[in-house]
């Protein structure tokens, strides 16, 4: 399979679908946050967006990402219960028979591990260049659209991977469900307003959203674990940087994905 991919489609997951007879139409059998309360069937058109670009893109390589952050996961159980959580997301899919677009089940897989959206992009790339030794020749990113210029303004450039071989597709939830004026200004507080100066995630307010939502320093070594080791070495120096004193320098090192690899 490995040989065969070329683009990465990256999923972005913000709820945890635990399975029931409505295959996900019924909200009760999700679990969400008290402010996504009649969003799930925006988070299922995220679902079906990534498996119709999947099945327009046989090369490519679909990626669900988001971690298990509504839960207290017990280190005993931490292996077992990512992995079923993740497993549901792909089951969703397979049991709404992919909402009938012609996909390669094979081509589907999961990222347990991040816990904000700059980690959504990362680790699925990360994961990619594990499975293939080489980069994607594009990445396809499906969010809501109010994150729009968080992601391609900010993770994007940090991230250093080329912007004109990125391609974001948002969809919100209707106006009626939630209003785009309370996405827009919670985005200006609490999205973009904190990461246009902290664009590595190491200042108190990201880092501690992160450690909420389950995310440990030695998950990293999990992250990375797959990479050939020069590779690993890589990207582990590019996760340790910090954005300089203003927390907004680019990594200057040498990355697996950056331009001057395509």
């Amino acid at each position: 399979m490995a040989d065969l991919l070329e683009r990465l489609i990256i999923v972005c997951c913000h709820a945890i679908w635990l399975g029931g007879p409505s295959n996900g139409h019924d909200e009760a059998e999700w679990a969400v946050e008290s402010f996504q309360s009649g969003e799930t069937p925006t988070f299922i058109e995220h679902i079906k967006t990534g498996l119709k670009v999947s099945s327009e893109e046989p090369n490519s390589l679909l990626v669900f990402s988001g971690s298990s952050t509504l839960f207290v996961i017990q280190p005993a159980t931490e292996t077992t219960i990512r992995s079923n959580i993740y497993t549901l997301r792909q089951a969703l899919a397979r049991a709404n028979n992919y909402f009938t677009y012609p996909v390669n089940p094979t081509h589907l897989i999961h990222d347990p591990y991040a816990t904000e959206s700059y980690q959504n992009i990362l680790f699925p790339l990360i994961q990619f260049c594990s499975m293939t030794s080489r980069p994607p020749t594009h990445i396809t990113i499906i969010s809501e659209d109010f994150k729009r210029q968080r992601f391609l303004s900010l993770h994007v450039p940090a991230i250093r991977y080329p912007s004109d071989r990125v391609t974001f597709l948002g969809i919100d939830p209707p106006e009626e469900v939630t209003p785009r004026k309370e996405l827009e200004e919670a985005e200006r507080e609490k999205g973009f307003g904190m990461w246009a100066g902290d664009m590595y995630g190491w200042a108190e307010y990201i880092r501690g959203l992160r450690e909420k939502r389950g995310w440990r320093e030695e998950m990293e070594g999990e992250v990375l674990g797959p990479l050939g080791e020069e590779v690993r070495e890589e990207v582990r120096r590019f996760m340790e940087w910090k954005g300089g004193d203003s927390g907004t320098q680019l990594y200057p090192g040498k990355l697996p994905w950056s331009q001057e690899n395509f």
